[in-house]
């Protein structure tokens, strides 16, 4: 692999990256714009990419999960809600939201994923008998 092969590569994984961080990105703007009740004009005018119309308030726009890890979308959720929610009440998120999932128990799927995370990277955690993130705890 020649020297310019090896940079070419490297700036693929960074463009891969940001694109990924970008996503995370415009699905938090469309969840909080969501929850500020602005038309859908004004949450247009916040993306580059069109978004199907929200379905409630407390959901980000359909589609905004498809592309982002459980854990990212789960944490992207609660962020948006801003209190701890059961496992239940996230999977249902996730869905509404997108998320794609041929999980026969997703509710499950959810509930392992995220148990798996509080053990390990620590960022979304128990919080009675509900999920959220690691910095309301430390309030």
């Amino acid at each position: 692999m020649s020297e310019h092969d090896a940079s070419m590569e490297t700036y693929r994984t960074v463009l891969k990256d940001l694109q990924r961080r970008k996503k995370i990105i415009d699905a938090a703007i469309a969840g909080v714009t969501a929850l500020m009740g602005e038309s859908e004009a004004e949450l247009q005018a916040c993306l580059p990419a069109s978004l199907p119309k929200t379905q409630e308030s407390r959901d980000l726009a359909s589609g905004a999960f498809a592309d982002l890890t459980l854990t990212e979308a789960a944490q992207i959720y609660l962020s948006t809600v801003k209190d701890p929610q059961s496992t239940a009440d996230i999977a249902d998120a996730l869905k509404r939201g997108g998320y794609p999932t041929e999980s026969h128990n997703f509710r499950n799927t959810v509930r392992s994923v995220l148990d798996r995370n509080a053990k390990t990277v620590g960022d979304i955690v128990k919080i009675n008998r509900n999920w959220g993130l690691a910095e309301w705890s430390r309030d």
